[in-house]
């Protein structure tokens, strides 16, 4: 494993090189895949997979990374066993571990890759509490539009309780339908809310206590409970959880480093 590790930024650029282009799950656009409805482990769990693939020693073998990896990183994602798990990692994981191994060459020849850096020790606490503090109590449920249903049901700002209230004044059998099934689903999308801020709390306090592996698994959870239920988190719906997971994931990198230089 290294004696320290580049800029998390430098890992991914060198995986988008190698790797995405040879993804059968890449959507047209992509990537970033996330934004554009594709879960990609790679996106979503990049610190943890560097790391974890730090861990091992080199080898073109699949089995030793795959293992590492589902026992560190898959059993504790969010979209595990799930049907939107269209995950990369499996069968991608020696290009991937191969461009990672090539940022961290680099590395100790001396090369520059890259000036514009973020300095994860500058971030700390202060930055955590900023970033929970500036998205905590912003999302609680459907805030986008929608075509939702044979009705074509725009969601937007609705209730639970509206949209039972619906049920007794729709005019057709279908919009019946659709404004009962409206309910159940807005239901989901307030409780994913609410577990996502319940996930972001747990975040700041495991970083409080300076358990960084276990935060940055709360602040994971968070940022990927609104992709879970469609919101369009991007452009005018920046993902709400976003920042704190990138602050929490800069200090779990930096204190990853200075575990790896002792």
């Amino acid at each position: 494993m290294p004696a320290s590790e580049a800029p998390i930024g430098d890992y991914l650029d060198e995986i988008r090189k190698q790797v995405c282009t040879r993804c059968v799950e890449r959507p047209p656009g992509g990537p970033p895949c996330v934004p554009l409805g594709v879960n990609c482990g790679v996106e979503l769990h990049l610190s943890e997979l560097i790391h974890s693939i730090h861990q091992v020693n080199h080898t073109h073998l699949i089995a030793p990374y795959q293992d590492r990896n589902r026992s560190e990183i898959c059993e504790n994602c969010a979209f595990h066993g799930s049907s939107c798990c269209p995950c990369p990692m499996d069968y991608l994981i020696v290009l991937i571990a191969q461009a990672v191994e090539t940022v961290d060459q680099r590395l100790a020849e001396g090369v520059s890759i890259g000036t514009d850096r973020v300095l994860p020790q500058r971030l700390g606490m202060d930055s955590i509490r900023r970033a929970y503090e500036g998205a905590t109590g912003t999302w609680k449920g459907c805030d986008w539009p929608t075509r939702f249903g044979e009705s074509k049901l725009d969601l937007n700002g609705y209730s639970p309780e509206l949209a039972r209230a619906k049920v007794a004044t729709a005019a057709t059998e279908a919009e019946i339908e659709d404004w009962g099934k409206a309910a159940s689903w807005l239901a989901d999308v307030e409780r994913e809310a609410h577990e996502a801020e319940t996930a972001a709390a747990q975040t700041v306090a495991a970083a409080e206590r300076g358990q960084w592996q276990k935060a940055l698994g709360h602040a994971e959870r968070a940022w990927a409970a609104e992709f879970g239920t469609g919101r369009p988190v991007w452009h005018e719906f920046p993902a709400t959880w976003q920042k704190l997971r990138e602050a929490v994931e800069a200090v779990y990198l930096s204190q990853t480093a200075v575990k790896t230089d002792l």
